[in-house]
C-alpha cells in the first residue's frame, strides 16, 4: 500500500488504532483522526515509528464543519486520500424504555451520520482520482438480535450496512470500492463499561468461545482495503468468531 493514504476516524483507541497500526506495517500514510487529539497524536507516533508519515488530526464526526476542516487538513499534509475507514463510534446498552431521545440522536450522530459526512467530504476527492476505498466498521449487532446492545447501537450499525450497499452501487463507476466489517464483542476501551459476567456470556455465544482482538478485525480491514480484494465491494464481512454465521 506504498503511495497509499489513509483516514481512520476513531485512530485514536481499539479497532481504528490497530487498523492504522496495519496499514502502515503495508506501507499505507496513516490520516489519525480522532475527538481526541491527544490519543491521536500518541497513535500517529506509533506509526511513524513504523517509517511510514503520519498526521494527527482531530475531527467530531457528527459535525460537518469539523468533517470539512478534518479532510481539508489531511489533503493539505498529504495530497491525497485513497482510503477511509469509518471506525468511530459509540455503544449504548439498554432497554429501549432505558434509551432516551437524546441517546438516540447522540448514537446515531456519531456511529451513522458520522460516516455519511465522511463520505460526502472523502468522495469527491477519490472521484477526481477515480480511485479508492472505504471501509464502514459496523457490528454483529446490525445484522442479527443484539444480548445488550440499545436500540440507538444497533439501529446506527444496521444502517451502516445500508449505507455500504448504497455507496458501493453508486460509486463503483467511479472505481471506489465501499465495503463493511461487522466485528463481534471485541477488546477495546468501547466495551469498557461491561461487567466481567456480561462479556464471558459474550464470548460464549460465539463457537470460539472468546472474544476477538481489535488486530483480528483491523486484518480483515487492511485486506478489504487492499488490492487484493479489488473485486469485492458492497459487502460486509463478519468478523466474530462464528456468533453470527451466513
Amino acid at each position: 500500500m506504498a503511495d497509499q493514504v489513509a483516514v481512520v476516524t476513531g485512530g485514536g483507541s481499539g479497532i481504528g488504532r490497530a487498523t492504522c497500526l496495519e496499514l502502515a506495517r503495508r506501507g499505507a500514510s496513516i490520516a489519525v483522526a480522532d475527538l481526541a487529539l491527544e490519543r491521536a497524536r500518541s497513535v500517529a507516533a506509533e506509526v511513524a515509528a513504523l517509517g511510514v508519515a503520519s498526521f494527527a488530526a482531530q475531527v467530531d464526526v457528527a459535525s460537518s464543519a469539523s468533517v470539512s476542516q478534518c479532510v481539508a487538513a489531511v489533503l493539505d499534509r498529504f495530497g491525497r486520500i485513497d482510503l477511509l475507514v469509518n471506525s468511530a463510534g459509540i455503544y449504548q446498552t439498554g432497554a429501549i424504555g432505558e434509551i432516551s431521545e437524546a441517546d438516540w440522536d447522540r448514537v446515531l450522530a456519531v456511529n451513522l451520520k458520522g460516516a455519511f459526512l465522511m463520505c460526502k467530504a472523502v468522495v469527491p476527492i477519490m472521484q477526481k482520482q477515480h480511485a479508492g476505498a472505504i471501509i464502514n466498521v459496523s457490528s454483529i449487532s446490525g445484522r442479527t438480535k443484539s444480548l445488550l446492545a440499545g436500540v440507538n447501537y444497533t439501529a446506527s450499525k444496521a444502517g451502516l450496512i445500508g449505507l455500504t450497499m448504497c455507496l458501493a452501487n453508486q460509486l463503483a463507476s467511479d472505481g471506489i470500492r465501499v465495503n463493511a466489517v461487522a466485528p463481534g464483542t471485541i477488546d477495546t476501551p468501547i466495551n469498557a463499561n461491561l461487567t466481567p459476567a456480561e462479556l464471558e456470556a459474550l464470548a460464549q455465544r460465539c463457537p470460539l468461545g472468546r472474544i476477538g482482538r481489535p488486530e483480528e478485525v483491523a486484518a480483515a480491514i487492511a485486506f478489504l482495503a487492499s488490492p487484493e480484494a479489488s473485486y469485492i465491494t458492497g459487502e460486509t464481512v463478519n468478523v466474530n468468531g462464528g456468533a453470527f454465521m451466513i
